[in-house]
């Protein structure tokens, strides 16, 4: 690594001071953002795709126990309840969010609002991002092409029936089962919850905590059916491995849509509603001057919590400041009511100034 690049690796700040053991929010939150968009910057070609390799792993990994689970079921009974095969999936492939943000792994729709995130507050450059978007992109492919492929159809597993028609089944929903737009429409709302998701998990400062954030968002999306583009890599990849009637030209029909929708959802939805959040900007002429900034519900929480780790000296400071400003409030307000009273009618006539 060049010498230019070590000096511009971002690096983690240190203090003596304990940290404070609850959920970041608000400007503390995008800093967490803003300084893994940076790490991603700095990651060289060969480690891009070796990542982005690796998360299409998890996610064929988190493919094959959901198909594995929903495909069990026998097609007379998918057919009846349709609902079971959704919460089989559902249940089980969240778990390759855990195994990326846990472990390690680049998601192309993760990044896109990482990345967007750095892009806003001009922390790394667009042509950089761009690269890292493409390079996961095609390495996500790659993974999950190697999972469907290697370890779900040469192992046999889904062979045999129920399995194999339900690979079948949900290849062709993803693709010729739905108009271009619907499937565009559909990937907005899929993205924006790993999105959310992956913003959860940063937020979260313990493992429970983690694994909880991450998995209920991506449960919402699989419930009703939403496509993700990385998802639908290993989901279609595995129907065309096992007979269903649709061609290569129908996998890239559907991630023409899905790609388009889950940049969206994950840039626009997610990453630029954060941004603006955190530095709204009022055009109404009466509302300036406000901070910028977010305080979510657990925020008042959190920062009882983090005055319990301040020093003596600081609480002590702030207690003062606290009675300096009450006290000027108080001499504002009686100042205020003191010249009320001056000006009023009844004291004018008093004086003499009103006839």
């Amino acid at each position: 690594m060049s010498l230019e690049r070590q000096e511009r690796r971002p690096s983690l700040v240190t203090t003596d001071k304990p940290t404070p053991t609850d959920m970041l929010s608000g400007l503390l939150l995008e800093d967490a953002m803003i300084h893994n968009a940076s790490h991603k910057m700095h990651n060289p070609v060969d480690k891009m795709a070796f990542l982005g390799f690796l998360a299409g792993i998890w996610v064929g990994f988190g493919g094959i126990a959901a198909t594995s689970v929903a495909g069990g079921i026998p097609a007379a009974i998918r057919a009846e309840w349709p609902v079971l095969p959704k919460l089989g999936t559902a249940f089980f492939f969240p778990f390759a969010l855990h195994f990326i943000i846990l472990f390690g792994g680049e998601l192309f729709t993760g990044n896109t609002m990482i990345l967007s995130i750095g892009i806003w507050n001009r922390a790394i450059p667009f042509r950089r991002a761009l690269l890292n978007l493409l390079i996961v992109y095609t390495f996500n492919f790659l993974g999950c092409l190697v999972m469907s492929y290697i370890f779900s159809y040469q192992t046999e597993l889904f062979h045999a029936e129920p399995w194999r028609s339900f690979t079948q089944e949900i290849a062709i929903s993803k693709t010729k089962a739905h108009p271009w737009w619907v499937i565009f429409l559909k990937a907005i709302p899929a993205n924006a919850l790993v999105c959310m998701a992956v913003m959860l998990g940063f937020a979260s400062r313990d493992s429970a905590g983690k694994i909880l954030a991450l998995w209920f968002p991506v449960v919402m999306f699989v419930l009703p059916g939403f496509e993700h583009a990385i998802a639908n890599m290993y989901f279609v990849s595995n129907g065309l491995f096992h007979g269903a009637d649709i061609t290569v030209g129908w996998m890239f029909y559907n991630q023409s849509a899905a790609v388009l929708g889950n940049a969206i959802g994950g840039a626009i939805v997610i990453g630029t509603v954060e941004h603006a959040m955190n530095h709204w900007v009022s055009p109404l002429p009466w509302e300036s001057g406000h901070p910028v900034g977010t305080l979510a519900a657990h925020d008042v929480e959190s920062s009882r919590k983090a005055n319990e780790f301040r020093p003596v000296e600081e609480k002590e400071r702030m207690k003062e400041l606290t009675r300096t400003r009450s006290m000027n409030r108080t001499m504002t307000r009686q100042r205020t009511k003191s010249a009320n009273l001056t000006n009023s009618p009844i004291a004018l006539r008093a004086n003499g100034s009103v006839a």
